[in-house]
């Protein structure tokens, strides 16, 4: 029986990519300390005070077949919130975001300018194309690239944890990006936005990981420059924008 198996692994190792095996090592972890303030959702609570009044934030913009990154403001005010299970509120600040200028499109997420992220600033942004992958009867998605290549989204589903790992794949080369969180199990929506927002040339990926009922660190921004050993993008910034206890999931 050993002999038999010898051949067919040696196989399996020739036909899958080394950046594959590489990538789906483990789900990468974010940055420590990123540059990049990413928020998404124009009215929201976060815990602290970390937060304050200004027009210092970049809202992305998008149309029909166009993105912009246009010039946004935040105001801020004291609130509490009290979750179905806590005891007492617990103090933070309601946070409401809107463009400066009030305009056609849907905001999918708001930026904090940063000296430290020169490409941070107001002007179009490039978008590729997002579909329904070609395989029936899934929740992939893919991406068509300007160099002609396509980009495949493909949530695997995991039985043990009735959960899904989501999958990044490119002619070459795989990798997990982490775990699709969803009280409804039939989360289709993980795709926020795909393109090129940095201006390097290197696709970068915008992920919701999470439903309205699901766990904190909701969604990531990946950067095709920001690739580590084994990528194909690089966590550049996470947005934790979940209720305190967010992950219970009623019935």
């Amino acid at each position: 029986m050993t002999a038999r198996l010898i051949p067919w692994i040696a196989a399996l190792l020739v036909a899958t990519p080394l950046a594959a095996v590489a990538a789906d090592a483990g789900d990468n972890p974010p940055p420590k300390k990123s540059p990049i303030e990413m928020l998404l959702g124009g009215d929201q609570w976060q815990p602290g005070q970390r937060y304050r009044a200004g027009s210092d934030w970049l809202a992305l913009a998008c149309g029909k077949s166009e993105c912009r990154l246009e010039p946004a403001r935040l105001a801020v005010r004291q609130a509490q919130w009290q979750g179905h299970y806590d005891n007492e509120p617990t103090d933070g600040q309601q946070l409401t975001f809107s463009r400066q200028t009030p305009g056609a499109g849907r905001v999918l997420a708001w930026f904090r300018l940063n000296k430290e992220v020169p490409w941070l600033r107001a002007g179009p942004v490039a978008t590729y194309p997002k579909k329904r992958a070609a395989s029936q009867g899934t929740l992939e998605m893919a991406v068509d690239l300007p160099d002609g290549r396509q980009a495949t989204l493909v949530p695997l589903f995991d039985r043990n944890k009735d959960t899904s790992l989501l999958q990044l794949r490119v002619p070459g080369g795989r990798q997990l990006l982490g775990e699709i969180r969803s009280c409804s199990h039939v989360f289709s929506n993980y795709l926020v936005w795909a393109g090129d927002i940095d201006g390097d040339g290197k696709p970068d990926y915008l992920i919701n990981f999470t439903d309205d009922w699901g766990y904190r660190e909701a969604s990531k921004l990946y950067l095709g420059g920001q690739a580590g050993p084994g990528e194909i993008a690089g966590v550049a910034a996470v947005y934790d924008g979940s209720p305190p206890d967010a992950g219970w999931c009623d019935g």
